[in-house]
């Protein structure tokens, strides 16, 4: 984390005005968090569920869009979700300097170094702007969680592995696999050895 003024204080005037050091930052609660640039495994499951929820948003007439995107929710001034679904008549807009209120859904993929920053910040920050549904995908464990909001707080609806389908309550109709967005991992793993 990068931080020339004290925590709590940063605003989105303040990230427009640091200099482009190809770096990736978020703005939560005032707090600047600097995002280090995603691991291939990352981008491999984006792919993945990008080619499983782009047909599906389709065709509800949906829009997704991928990091990096600024999404301006209360408390977040900006996030950049790894991938989000904006349904129709959702509270999202998408404008010009991104996203304005909450997505439909927020997905975010872990990383080594951000497990506890998404797992607890972010979770709590997007059940409090009204994010209806927020999936942690888990690369290392292969698992995906779905989390439903209810109220101001999100629920547990299913941690997916293997070839257990992904149960949506927005999406009921995805027809999703957890081997499905882990598809190709192995490959991954295995020309990374033969280095």
């Amino acid at each position: 984390m990068a931080l020339t003024k004290p925590s709590g204080v940063w605003t989105y005037d303040d990230l427009l005005r640091l200099p482009d050091d190809g770096k990736r930052y978020e703005i939560i609660e005032g707090t600047l968090y600097e995002m280090p640039s995603p691991l291939l495994v990352h981008a491999k499951v984006i792919s993945n569920l990008m080619f499983f929820l782009g047909a599906l948003a389709r065709s509800l007439g949906a829009e997704w869009f991928t990091a990096p995107l600024d999404v301006f929710i209360p408390g977040g001034d900006p996030v950049q979700p790894d991938l989000i679904v904006i349904l129709p008549g959702g509270a999202a807009k998408p404008v010009r300097r991104g996203i304005e209120g909450p997505p439909d859904l927020a997905v975010e993929v872990l990383s080594p170094s951000n497990r506890g920053h998404d797992r607890l910040t972010k979770r709590a920050l997007y059940a409090r702007a009204g994010v209806r549904e927020y999936w942690i995908v888990d690369p290392m464990a292969r698992t995906l969680e779905v989390f439903a909001l209810h109220l101001d707080a999100f629920h547990a609806v299913q941690t997916a592995a293997s070839l257990d389908r992904i149960a949506s309550p927005l999406l009921p109709t995805l027809d999703l696999t957890a081997a499905d967005v882990f598809a190709g991992l192995d490959e991954l793993a295995a020309a990374d050895e033969e280095v």
